[in-house]
């Protein structure tokens, strides 16, 4: 997961500057952090930040850790996700929404981001990637989907949350069917 602003690699810098007197890598990116200003520099912060939470999230999905996958959702949180119905609100329909999915499968979830775009700005930020998800549900069968993931960021009081979050697969219009055999 990289993040490009002007042509310069800022993951590795917003890192330094979250852990800064503590590493060397600091010092090594502080020649490219003079040429970014204030703003770019709280822009890879909370990018790098971001990046965490989403990690975190992938961390608590393997572990089937309902606590954890919900702690990075906001209260009021408004979901578009792959299952019914159309439009979740709130953090208890989303957490149901969750429980089912991991009541599904009978082992552990392999969940994979791939292609993690984040853009920020300010006290939002906005992200998108192509997900993997595999496991073996309750019949015995395994299940491999790639879907698309995006999602609206908030800091709110200092900690970033999911507020939007979408969910989904490509369609076949024509035959009004999903299609979940695409790969990226």
């Amino acid at each position: 997961m990289k993040l490009r602003m002007y042509g310069v690699m800022i993951w590795p810098l917003a890192l330094c500057a979250v852990c800064r007197p503590q590493t060397n890598a600091y010092a090594q990116m502080a020649p490219i952090e003079q040429h970014l200003s204030a703003g770019e520099k709280e822009q890879a912060v909370a990018a790098a930040l971001i990046r965490q939470r989403v990690a975190d999230l992938v961390n608590a999905i393997h572990a089937k850790d309902i606590n954890g996958v919900m702690s990075i959702y906001s209260p009021n949180v408004v979901s578009f996700d792959i299952g019914a119905p159309l439009l979740y609100v709130g953090a208890d329909r989303k957490r149901r929404a969750w429980e089912g999915a991991f009541a599904a499968y009978t082992g552990p979830i392999t969940y994979e981001v791939r292609d993690l775009n984040v853009t920020t700005e300010g006290d939002l930020a906005f992200v998108h990637s192509v997900n993997h998800v595999t496991g073996t549900l309750a019949s015995g069968q395994t299940k491999e989907l790639w879907v698309r993931w995006t999602a609206c960021f908030r800091r709110i009081d200092g900690v970033w949350r999911i507020m939007h979050d979408h969910v989904s697969v490509p369609a076949d219009l024509e035959h009004g069917q999903a299609i979940l055999s695409l790969t990226p």
